[in-house]
């Protein structure tokens, strides 16, 4: 049987949508290993304060974007952001070769892409359900689309290392402008099926437009275990493999290992990729029987990576610790996609496009606001302890973060008779049995995960 990939892959209006993003997805990344490089090198610790700046602009259009986003087609928003990108990917190899390069240049134009993310990824997580035109096909298109992430994790370190020798690192800024234009071509080249806004019409006041992701949230207790589960480890998972990794390759800890410079980050970061775009072939057709447990046991499997790596520095001689690393690396990686693809194909089941549109927003806001306190007390922790002690606090952290939050979302393998549930009326699909999502099973998900006869709930 082939993967479902393939299946997808060969419909055009997704074949082109996804090469875009691959695209963009690669010079992310060259982007994201740049501007860390480039700021540790201009500022030492004080570098995580990019990344605080990016994640408190994204919290703050997260949060406010539901006022006017959902009245923009997302075609026409994705496209527009896109280009707006690229304009801004050009604005660090202009100052540097003008008026010179500051940590202040750095925060300001890693502001801007940060911004336009938090109006792209809505958007584009939203329309999956208008893209993929029949509900058998979201859990895939969903892991294709994780996939992009995930791939780009994989080839962008790995690329980092041999391009450095040929391109300047300020330089991997202009290949990120380059892939923001091959983004907006394959967005373009999707069609019509993404040009008609969420709401068209709108009584709801700006405050209600705001509230509407927290309130959609706080109506289902289902929908704010998975929240609370995702918003607590990735500050913490920001600390130990975000920053945590370059930090520990930019200091002397490494300097005995058989790779230094950009290459030790690109490593490692290369080995959580390949865990990341592994995990994410396998999931793409998983069908677990309880979609709860395999949620949790993949932030479990998320937390007990990165822990290990500076312990395995330390001590393990210098041949030995690096591929020893890279396999800790590796195993971090595997657990992000086993939480995020049903996560994201729960809700795009359960819920119609504008409350879909406004709870994705909430959760990036949510996540953003997670990572930016991560951000924001990296100064404090890789000053004060190092790198290493830091990665070890942060790892287990992180793995007691993802046991807590399993313990809490045990309900969702628990069986018995739903206080609520979501009825699935994805808009332009074709009238279906009813599905049901409700506390102890998995019904809230489409028959690739299991038939609502064995929910316990009887169709309507």
């Amino acid at each position: 049987m082939a993967h479902p990939f393939l299946n997808l892959l060969s419909d055009r209006k997704i074949g082109a949508l996804w090469t875009g993003l691959a695209f963009s997805g690669i010079g992310n990344e060259l982007n994201r290993i740049a501007m860390v490089w480039l700021a540790i090198q201009i500022a030492g610790a004080n570098a995580s304060w990019v990344s605080t700046a990016q994640f408190a602009i994204a919290t703050v259009i997260s949060s406010g974007a539901s006022a006017f986003a959902d009245r923009i087609a997302p075609r026409s928003l994705m496209i527009a952001t896109d280009l707006l990108a690229a304009l801004v990917a050009l604005v660090p190899p202009v100052f540097a070769s003008t008026i010179g390069l500051s940590l202040e240049v750095l925060i300001g134009t890693s502001m801007a892409p940060a911004a336009l993310g938090a109006l792209f990824q809505p958007a584009l997580l939203s329309s999956v359900p208008l893209i993929v035109e029949t509900r058998e096909r979201i859990q895939g298109v969903n892991a294709l689309l994780d996939a992009t992430a995930r791939l780009s994790r994989l080839l962008g370190p790995f690329l980092a290392g041999p391009l450095s020798a040929f391109v300047p690192m300020l330089h991997f800024l202009t290949i990120n402008a380059a892939s923001f234009l091959i983004s907006a071509c394959g967005i373009a080249l999707v069609g019509k099926s993404i040009s008609t806004p969420a709401r068209t019409q709108d009584t709801a006041s700006m405050q209600e437009r705001l509230a509407r992701g927290f309130m959609v949230a706080r109506k289902e207790p289902e929908v704010r275990i998975v929240l609370a589960a995702n918003t607590i480890v990735l500050a913490a998972r920001f600390i130990a493999v975000g920053l945590g990794l370059p930090f520990l390759a930019a200091s002397p800890e490494v300097a005995s290992l058989p790779l230094t410079g950009i290459g030790a980050p690109a490593a490692l970061a290369g080995a959580y990729g390949a865990g990341d775009f592994i995990a994410n072939l396998l999931v793409a057709g998983a069908r677990p029987r309880r979609v709860g447990r395999f949620m949790f046991t993949g932030y479990l499997i998320l937390g007990t990576g990165p822990a290990p790596v500076p312990v395995l520095l330390w001590t393990l001689p210098p041949l030995l610790a690096l591929p020893a690393m890279l396999l800790a690396s590796f195993a971090a990686g595997l657990g992000g996609p086993m939480f995020f693809i049903p996560m994201m194909t729960l809700l795009q089941t359960g819920l119609n496009r504008p409350d879909l549109s406004s709870l994705i927003r909430f959760r990036a806001a949510l996540s953003a606001a997670a990572m930016m306190l991560g951000s924001a007390l990296s100064p404090l922790l890789f000053d004060r302890s190092g790198a290493s002690p830091t990665i070890l606090l942060a790892g287990r952290s992180l793995r007691s973060s993802a046991l807590g939050a399993a313990a809490s979302g045990r309900i969702l393998a628990q069986p018995h008779k739903p206080s609520s549930s979501i009825r699935l009326s994805p808009p332009g699909f074709p009238k279906a049995p009813g599905w049901w999502f409700h506390r102890g099973e998995n019904c809230c998900l489409p028959t690739m995960w299991q038939s609502p006869a064995g929910c316990g709930a009887t169709p309507t």
